[in-house]
């Protein structure tokens, strides 16, 4: 009797790896609706899930244009204050060259930070 219940269990042995996730609430009450939505189950919905997305790739792959522009900024920002310690003042077109790659920054920070909200979702 205990050699067929051995071989019953040997014939359904699955193959593959078991992880544990913990989902919050309201996280898997989402990821119950989007299974459902596309008629798969919990477990097939993540495992497709997680085969497809790229998505932290895609977060990082951005920010090398806003990092030379925060570099040619804060390399301005120097040049102006050591100008301006040099002569004890400084230039109105030096000012507003400053305001004008700070404005540049900031348009180049809400596309990035509009960017990640949209592929976060």
């Amino acid at each position: 009797m205990k050699d067929q219940v051995q071989k019953s269990k040997k014939k359904y042995k699955r193959k593959g790896q078991r992880k544990e996730v913990l989902f919050k609430d309201d996280e898997w009450d989402i990821v119950k609706s989007k299974a459902a939505s596309m008629n798969l189950s919990t477990t097939k919905y993540i495992v497709k899930m997680a085969l497809s997305c790229d998505y932290a790739p895609q977060a990082i792959f951005g920010f090398a244009e806003l990092t030379r522009e925060l570099s040619k900024i804060g390399t301005n920002i120097n040049q102006l204050a050591r100008k301006a310690n040099a002569v004890n003042n400084i230039y109105a077109e030096d000012y507003e060259r400053m305001r004008e790659e700070y404005a540049r920054l900031c348009l180049l920070l809400k596309r990035k930070i509009s960017t990640l909200r949209r592929t976060a979702v």
